[in-house]
């Protein structure tokens, strides 16, 4: 048994005893934190504890009856026994989760050091709501596509994949596809108001509607005018401007139930108009006047390409920064080589990275890359020289899922003095520290705290599962304020305890993507690799302003 090992166990056995103080809790995490084998160590003894009471137990409970307290015959014994038996397994391993429980809970605790109770809290609330039980998500459809639209406020904003509540959709302009649950697509075209009641009936107030509703889908509905339009199986269109409502039947056939009037029903080419004065009237269908889904997309495709000329020339301003230490576009141009080219100007091909086990996969638009991380052994190795003070880290992922407990997304190697570490944890928390310098001169670990996490309030749910993000920390190096983005918006500001604070970092071997030491004889590795894809990273020498990270944002986005 090693030193710290050794000193683990006396600390445990205080435990145990329940005279450990504070500082002998803090030095049980110092040692968990430096030492594998005192983990190991530390979960094998818990299981010896839990496995010895409940063997004691047992003995006494195959001897006792504990209603009369007096020995049992021998027969009895052997029933009792194997009562006893089924329930020690069933005990045992019922321990043996709260013993691996109790030893990640201690494992995330020594990681996090002394978090911000604002993180904490988040930490918490995450917890229980997983405690709760089945992870849950609601609404009744989802937006699929977004071409040139305006929002009447801040309030009404919607993204392409955010799934939608019963209630109002409104646009000033532009157009909206949105796919209703039950299987109905609509193409809304603005200015326009549309209520969602449920996942089969909507109600236009004003705009111009056109749905496509497959066979799945029959029955979708949707109210206007003093008029419900129930599908039959077809594609049709409403307008709603002025006080006039239009319905058009493009393929198929609906009924149209207005109140005190039979039912009616409109074939494919038919339609009505219904007057503001309340007139009724036959009209013939004009399905050009409505937008349907290829045309939608051939616009949409307009917009992408726009929106990638937009970033590519905002990219070639960035890399002329002084300030930036390396960049990767994660462009066509040598990941087939297994090589991510970096993109600082001039060139540097020392700062390019070697792509190991991660496969190309699209990226936010067509005319780009990404770098899929799947495997536990993907990533991108880099090495980076230098000695900096202050640091930004900027890059756009896409989260599939959270299911490591720590997802990387830029980890150096040792995590020695002055270097950063960049993770996701799996309560969907934005982690960043970066190493202070050891106890002493020797090298050895401090017997204090060696780091400051900055650990955000949690940010990502399984509804941003496969959306495009842009995340970003900054580190002020004089300061100690260190700061993180999503979305080009600040989700936590924090300054570090000023005997924490690092003024000098340096990087050195790192990974994107994931985390280990390759170089080490041991071939085992923790898996923190992402479960996603990247398309874009950057590093800065300098703490970059909250309206440059929303310009990068704001250029970068899909």
């Amino acid at each position: 048994m090693d030193e710290a090992t050794e000193e683990l166990e006396r600390l445990l056995i205080e435990w145990d005893a329940g005279t450990l103080d504070e500082s002998g809790i803090q030095r049980v995490r110092e040692i968990l934190r430096s030492s594998e084998v005192a983990r190991e160590h530390y979960i094998r003894s818990r299981m010896m504890n839990a496995a010895f009471e409940l063997d004691s137990q047992a003995h006494l409970d195959s001897a006792i009856d504990p209603s009369i307290g007096v020995a049992q015959s021998s027969s009895d014994r052997v029933v009792k026994q194997s009562y006893a038996g089924h329930w020690r397994l069933l005990a045992v391993a019922a321990s043996l989760v709260f013993v691996m429980l109790g030893a990640r809970l201690i494992y995330l605790e020594f990681e996090m050091g002394t978090a911000t109770e604002s993180s904490k809290s988040g930490e918490r609330l995450y917890t229980a709501n997983q405690q709760a039980g089945e992870a849950m998500a609601s609404g009744i459809a989802i937006v699929k596509s977004l071409v040139d639209v305006q929002w009447p406020s801040d309030d009404d904003v919607r993204e392409v994949g955010d799934a939608l509540q019963a209630g109002r959709f409104s646009m000033v302009s532009g157009i909206a596809q949105i796919e209703f649950f039950c299987g109905a697509s609509v193409v809304v075209e603005g200015p326009a108001e549309l209520d969602l009641e449920n996942p089969m009936l909507a109600k236009l107030h004003r705009g111009r509607l056109r749905a496509q509703v497959p066979p799945a889908a029959r029955g979708f509905s949707v109210d206007v005018a003093e008029m419900k339009v129930v599908d039959l199986g077809t594609e049709f269109g409403i307008s709603v401007n002025d006080g006039q409502a239009d319905v058009q039947v493009f393929d198929g056939e609906v009924e149209l139930h207005r109140s005190a009037e039979p039912v009616r029903r409109l074939i494919t080419g038919e339609g009505i108009k219904k007057l503001a004065e309340g007139a009724v009237i036959e009209s013939e269908a004009s399905p050009d006047l409505f937008v349907d889904i290829e045309s939608l997309e051939s616009r949409e495709q307009d917009q992408e390409n726009s929106r990638f000329k937009r970033w590519d020339a905002s990219t070639a301003r960035l890399r002329q920064d002084a300030r930036l230490i390396t960049y990767y576009r994660f462009d066509r141009q040598g990941v087939k080589q297994r090589r991510l080219k970096s993109g600082t100007s001039p060139a540097d091909d020392e700062l390019d990275g070697a792509i190991v086990g991660a496969n190309r996969t699209s990226g936010r638009w067509s005319e780009k890359y990404a770098l899929e991380f799947k495997k536990p052994g993907d990533r991108v190795r880099v090495q980076i020289p230098g000695e900096f003070k202050s640091l930004t880290l900027a890059a756009w992922v896409k989260i599939d899922s959270l299911d490591r407990w720590y997802n990387s997304l830029f980890l150096t190697d040792h995590y020695n003095q002055g270097e950063p570490h960049w993770q996701i944890l799996d309560s969907g928390q934005l982690f960043f520290s970066v190493r202070h310098k050891p106890d002493d001169a020797t090298g050895k670990l401090a017997k204090r705290q060696t780091h400051q996490p900055i650990l955000s309030p949690p940010f990502w749910t399984p509804s941003l599962s496969g959306r495009w993000l842009f995340l970003a920390t900054t580190y002020d190096a004089d300061t100690g304020e260190t700061t993180h983005y999503l979305n080009g918006e600040i989700i936590h500001q924090e300054t570090i305890d000023p005997s924490l604070v690092v003024h000098q970092t340096r990087i050195g071997a790192a990974t994107i993507g994931n985390w280990s030491t390759p170089t080490r004889e041991d071939a085992e590795f923790a898996i923190r690799n992402l479960n996603g894809s990247m398309d874009e990273f950057a590093i800065f020498s300098a703490v970059l302003s909250p309206r440059e990270i929303e310009e990068i944002y704001r250029n970068g986005k899909p």
